[in-house]
């Protein structure tokens, strides 16, 4: 899996612009959360984007075009993103865009539908993102991509009894439906508690979740890494469980998330070829290791290079080259998108968290 397999299953629809000559740049617009609350994962994101494009560039571009990254700071902020969006499209248009964020995302899908041109989110969990949208995908795992690792883990564990301690949104209320539908159709029990984003006493939930054999926290950023803290400092004598934010380097590396399980991507796994080198390149360029919101932006710019090649570049070649569908192989692993489909998820897989590294299980 140490090159890009991709190939498209359906045939392409007709084309009403013209290809742009080979030696016109493919301009890619960017908008990324560079400062505000997400900035530190922007510019992670922003990072990986750019390592991206300079290999693909080194080895000439894309039929001959070279890509030229047009970057926006859309300031973690909807409008901020909006008023990107349009600074870009004033200019020399860009045969597509990528963004970052769930709230950026649902403010740009009805402007890139209005333009007809693609938006792919990374990094973006809203469902509504992608819903009624012709011109918009999504290149990231939602909540049902978290449940497979997470009920093998109950599986291996032997847990009968299952506690959810879950974000009271959108991303923690159906992690915790699609959770507990699993789980009881094995035949377990499940105990919830909610919380709401911002919430940082978790003494109530806890408490009544004690008597559980495993206790999944379905949050994200902090919140999750608090509850775990807060579960350490109850003594709650089970196995621990988080999704797959849980991965991230700045998080297992904390002493309370040792010997939590994890559903976590494979760019993290040493023993994936095709991700250690880019997790190498990556380290090598940066001093800082490779994180999953890094991982998502090289491997969506070389997955959309891989589809485009021998194909016009026009805003409809792109459009007809992602709805036709495609099999492709990256630092996530395999991923397979029907035709029609706008959600590009790539697989997570088991893993715990032991001596400040992720084992794979």
């Amino acid at each position: 899996m140490s090159s890009i397999l991709l190939f498209a299953v359906a045939a392409c629809m007709g084309l009403c612009m013209p290809a742009r000559a080979a030696a016109d740049p493919i301009r890619i617009g960017a908008i990324f959360p560079l400062t505000g609350n997400s900035a530190v994962n922007g510019q992670s994101l922003r990072d990986g984007v750019l390592l991206a494009v300079d290999e693909i560039n080194k080895r000439g571009g894309v039929n001959g075009n070279k890509i030229e990254l047009v970057i926006e700071d859309s300031k973690s902020d909807p409008q901020a993103a909006a008023a990107a969006f349009n600074k870009i499209e004033a200019g020399p248009p860009p045969l597509f865009y990528v963004s970052m964020l769930s709230n950026v995302g649902v403010a740009l899908a009805p402007l890139a539908d209005a333009k007809k041109v693609i938006l792919v989110g990374v990094s973006t969990s809203a469902l509504a993102f992608t819903k009624g949208h012709d011109m918009v995908y999504r290149y990231f795992p939602l909540a049902q991509g978290e449940i497979s690792p997470l009920v093998r883990i109950l599986q291996n564990i032997k847990a009968k009894k299952l506690g959810i301690i879950y974000s009271n949104e959108e991303y923690g209320t159906e992690l915790e439906r699609l959770l507990r539908k699993s789980f009881e159709d094995m035949g377990g029990t499940v105990a919830s508690q909610s919380f709401v984003l911002g919430d940082t006493d978790m003494s109530r939930q806890i408490a009544s979740l004690k008597a559980q054999d495993a206790i999944v926290v379905a949050t994200l950023g902090a919140s999750l890494t608090n509850t775990v803290r807060q579960l350490r400092e109850a003594k709650y004598g089970g196995s621990v469980l988080v999704p797959s934010s849980g991965a991230v380097p700045a998080y297992f590396l904390l002493p309370e998330m040792q010997e939590v399980y994890v559903s976590a991507p494979i760019i993290y796994n040493p023993g994936y070829l095709y991700a250690r080198e880019a997790s190498d390149r990556f380290v090598a360029r940066y001093k800082t290791p490779i994180t999953v919101y890094a991982a998502n932006g090289y491997d969506f710019i070389k997955l959309i290079s891989g589809l485009l090649e021998d194909r016009p570049l026009t805003r409809e070649g792109v459009h007809d080259a992602l709805a036709a569908g495609f099999q492709y192989s990256g630092v996530f692993g395999p991923v397979l998108v029907k035709p029609g489909e706008h959600e590009m998820g790539f697989p997570m897989y088991p893993a715990q968290i032991l001596n400040n590294t992720l084992s794979f299980r």
